[in-house]
């Protein structure tokens, strides 16, 4: 982006600014950052909706004859990166733009940027351990009726264990567990009830329906790919050991 002089005063240069925010240049941005989301090994990207409201900050400052222009501008340009976002994964916002103040239009762009890109995979692999902690005696149940599965034997458990038994099972089996969750119908709701606090949950699913399933088209098809599932299924293993021992005081 443009480097903004200290003082605008004149249409063409507004216009010139502003033309920086046209809707092609978002739209190709947030699709190049939609198709490189998942990164197992790195840390998230920058939220591309901060950076463009700094930058709509920057020059409501520097031009405050054009503020109307610049707010309706950084209002269309939110828009466009919601329905973008929406585009991709199938859903539908169903709100009404005009009825939505500026400040929480900006939040849902901030919000579903990070969820659905910054931070896909943080997100992602936060739900499977969180899924799995909020099962664990319908998970554990189902593993210990199975003769099949992967039981830990005496010798290989700590003569002083302050992990949950029932954990100890599930570590060993936790990649029958994790994909088993591939098959499972799990809605928009849900996946946002583990990613945000309630309210932001529900101030979402009021404004967003699943015109698919998300979850199977857009989660649950890492555990599928090959190219993708073993990355996935170890940083899942990793944050999830992390989590039982630090609930369990393990040193």
């Amino acid at each position: 982006m443009n480097n903004y002089v200290s003082s605008i005063d004149t249409d063409i240069g507004i216009g010139s600014i502003l033309s920086n925010f046209e809707t092609a240049w978002v739209m190709n941005t947030v699709r190049e950052s939609l198709d490189i989301r998942f990164r197992p090994y790195e840390g998230p990207m920058p939220n591309f909706v901060d950076i463009l409201n700094r930058q709509f900050e920057v020059l409501l400052m520097d031009s405050p004859d054009y503020r109307d222009q610049v707010l309706q501008t950084r209002d269309q340009t939110f828009q466009e990166i919601i329905e973008v976002i929406c585009g991709y994964y199938n859903l539908e916002f169903s709100g009404n733009y005009e009825e939505i103040q500026p400040v929480e239009l900006y939040g849902i762009a901030r919000t579903l940027y990070d969820i659905f890109i910054s931070r896909f995979t943080i997100y992602m692999i936060d739900f499977y351990v969180n899924y799995v902690m909020s099962n664990i005696d319908p998970i554990y149940a189902y593993l210990n009726a199975d003769e099949n599965v992967r039981k830990p034997r005496e010798k290989d458990i700590p003569v002083k264990s302050y992990i949950d038994p029932k954990f100890l099972l599930i570590h060993a089996n936790l990649n029958q567990v994790i994909l088993n969750t591939a098959a499972y119908d799990i809605s928009l709701e849900n996946l946002l009830s583990f990613f945000v606090d309630k309210n932001t949950a529900d101030r979402l699913c009021s404004y967003l329906d699943d015109k698919g399933d998300i979850y199977k088209n857009y989660y649950a098809i890492y555990l599928k790919d090959e190219r993708y599932m073993a990355e996935l299924l170890t940083s899942i293993k990793l944050k999830l050991q992390s989590k039982t021992q630090e609930s369990f005081g393990m040193k």
